[in-house]
């Protein structure tokens, strides 16, 4: 595993980190740039970005004054665009609207005007947010900002991306309620601005993949699994994360049937337009006390890795006691390494993050974001400060 440690990055406004479920992720270019958009302690909206492979960080940037509950980010090239946008839409609480403002990470971060996507009018608990581009360029937004009374899914089109204007509201492939919870992805069709999600019913118990139709402005949903009991996002998240798999025009799922509970499974899928195919279980009868989850494919070597909380043995304290860990898998999921822990100690952790994609060469396994005391709110980066000379591999 290497000379593997942890460093503490940046202090956020508590729960709202993860509160809302904004879709976060560490981002790294192929440059081997990470950048990091969070909320920050002041409750705005900021990136810091290192360019050592993450042992040293720059202060933060500012993206938004305000007061932010929410936030989501994306980056083109996981849509397969060659561009630099890093995607931001973040929901506040004073107009109680969603937002809109790009860092364009090829053009010395030059910040984007800022637009609106949603006017909303009030904000409360139990709402949600992704946002993602296809690969055609069109940019799609889902946001609730009041756990389903107000909010929808909206699209800013290729032509106005990143000043323009949103179009109005688009079909809503749901009335998402409290604690449902939607992740935005590029599709593969033949249309490339048709899109993907992946949508947690927590009253349902389910999770299904939902197809968009650009062009028609319809969804059409299948389901995925069923059994699958929800986490509040006040409480942790995220249970369910994606990557996007270019390569073989796919999307790769992983979601804990529950957590904290005896025989809980972390299962993972790959899914096209045609096609759900669940692989092994990453975590198969889980003994207690684990939960959260975040998955890389390192495009380099086509390998992924999954990582989450608590030991399969049941010997940690799910979330106020708990270590991170780590799967990797070389044969898309037919067979996984060992668990492999990461941190130097247990923390309390109510949310991790990883790069969904892999760009550039790094040690291995790769960074992972995680909140490691939720008493004094620091942001933590997992990393190994090795030099990135090999390509091994932990047990596969």
């Amino acid at each position: 595993m290497g000379n593997r440690t942890d460093l503490p990055l940046a202090q956020l406004n508590g729960a709202t980190s993860f509160n809302g479920a904004g879709t976060m992720y560490l981002i790294q270019t192929p440059a081997g740039v990470l950048y990091l958009v969070h909320i920050n302690v002041g409750v705005d909206v900021a990136y810091i970005k290192s360019t050592d492979g993450g042992r040293s960080w720059t202060d933060n940037t500012t993206v938004f004054v305000g007061t932010t509950t929410s936030l989501a980010v994306w980056y083109d090239r996981w849509s397969n665009i060659s561009a630099g946008l890093i995607h931001c839409a973040y929901q506040e609480s004073v107009t109680d609207d969603t937002l809109y403002r790009t860092i364009n990470t090829e053009s010395a971060d030059a910040l984007s005007t800022q637009t609106t996507i949603f006017a909303g009018g009030t904000t409360a608990a139990g709402g949600c947010l992704s946002i993602t581009r296809a690969r055609g360029g069109n940019v799609y937004c889902h946001t609730v900002i009041d756990a389903g009374a107000e909010g929808g899914f909206f699209r800013l089109p290729n032509a106005n991306v990143p000043n323009g204007a949103w179009d109005a509201a688009r079909t809503n492939p749901e009335a998402l309620a409290t604690q449902d919870q939607i992740i935005l992805l590029p599709g593969f069709a033949a249309d490339a601005q048709d899109i993907m999600a992946f949508f947690w019913d927590a009253s349902a118990n389910e999770v299904s993949r939902y197809l968009h139709d650009d062009s028609a402005n319809t969804w059409a949903e299948t389901s995925i699994a069923t059994g699958m009991t929800d986490t509040p996002a006040s409480t942790s998240f995220a249970n369910f994360a994606a990557a996007v798999d270019l390569t073989n025009s796919r999307n790769l799922l992983v979601a804990w049937t529950d957590d904290d509970l005896l025989n809980a499974d972390l299962r993972c899928w790959y899914v096209t337009e045609s096609a759900i195919t669940e692989t092994t279980n990453v975590v198969l009868n889980s003994t207690d006390d684990q939960g959260l989850c975040a998955i890389c494919l390192d495009t380099i070597t086509n390998v992924w890795w999954v990582f989450y909380v608590g030991a399969s043995n049941g010997s940690e304290t799910y979330p106020t006691a708990v270590n991170i860990y780590c799967k990797a898998s070389a044969d898309s999921g037919t067979t996984w390494g060992p668990e492999t822990k990461l941190t130097p100690r247990t923390w309390s952790i109510p949310w991790l993050i990883t790069v969904p994609r892999l760009l550039f060469s790094a040690p291995l396994p790769p960074p992972v974001c995680y909140q490691g005391d939720s008493a004094v709110d620091i942001v933590h980066l997992n990393i190994c400060l090795d030099p990135p000379h090999t390509r091994s591999l932990i047990g596969i």
